[in-house]
């Protein structure tokens, strides 16, 4: 684990205070400052400075691949829609949408003993159910996603908030993970009309995969994965930019469905 530099521990009190500004910052301004990390490591050593200074509960973790490699990021906003119609999401600054499986813990997930790596049921054995969702995004940096890889990873993953939606059949992964052409096309329609719509697909056709990936390597200085967090591990829709639309709302066929409404 990187231990932690001046330049990690400036770099996230100033994206913690971009948080709060909802202020955006240049990546090519933070380099030529010494401040952009230059390993994940790094990243991850601001990404917690960051995260312990907006002074939110980790209530979950967006899981990434990364040239084989999985990376995680903590959800620091997560709100349970349980049931409602549409969902009001309080906080504001979200420009893009992503609808996303997602997994509720059971129990902590520990690294696993010296040699030894756990399985897909290892894993499922510490989920508690398993969901539709939508990750809302939202960039403290200029460049967004396009920002090199250890400053994305510091700023969250471009993470703004995560919405918990209904609970989906354990059957789906399978069905994703082997490309189902019965799978229902995924519809997003906003206030102005069909956003997305298309057969969804995950960036590793598997959505357990990235979770096994990091239990079996984790590497964060938040506490890692612990009972109740919702663990998310990438769009199947890819990245759905709002531009200005304010609600949203997400098909899959008879599968699930989600709504959110956004602050103007």
């Amino acid at each position: 684990m990187t231990t932690m530099t001046e330049a990690n521990i400036r770099l996230g009190a100033i994206l913690a205070e971009a948080e709060t500004r909802q202020s955006s910052l240049s990546a090519a301004q933070l380099q030529s400052s010494g401040l952009a990390p230059d390993s994940i490591e790094a990243g991850l050593a601001a990404q917690a400075i960051a995260a312990a200074a907006i002074g939110k509960e980790i209530g979950g973790w967006k899981i990434g691949m990364n040239n084989g490699r999985a990376v995680a990021a903590p959800l620091l906003d997560v709100f349970d829609s349980a049931g409602a119609a549409a969902f009001d999401v309080p906080k504001p600054g979200a420009v893009a949408i992503e609808i996303e499986i997602c997994f509720v813990l059971s129990d902590d997930i520990p690294a696993p003993a010296t040699g030894k790596e756990y399985s897909d049921q290892d894993v499922l054995s510490h989920v508690a159910s398993i969901h539709f969702g939508a990750e809302l995004c939202s960039y403290r940096l200029v460049e967004e996603g396009k920002a090199p890889f250890p400053l994305h990873v510091a700023d969250r993953m471009g993470n703004h908030s995560f919405v918990l939606g209904p609970q989906i059949d354990q059957g789906i992964l399978e069905r994703m993970t082997n490309q189902d052409a019965t799978l229902p096309a995924l519809v997003l329609e906003g206030e102005d009309g069909v956003m997305f719509a298309a057969e969804p697909k995950h960036p590793q056709s598997d959505p357990l995969a990235p979770l096994l990936a990091y239990a079996n390597a984790p590497l964060d200085h938040l506490g890692g994965l612990k009972r109740g967090q919702v663990v998310t591990t990438g769009s199947l829709c890819g990245l759905v930019r709002l531009s200005g639309q304010t609600a949203v709302k997400a098909v899959w066929g008879d599968i699930a469905e989600i709504s959110v409404r956004l602050p103007a």
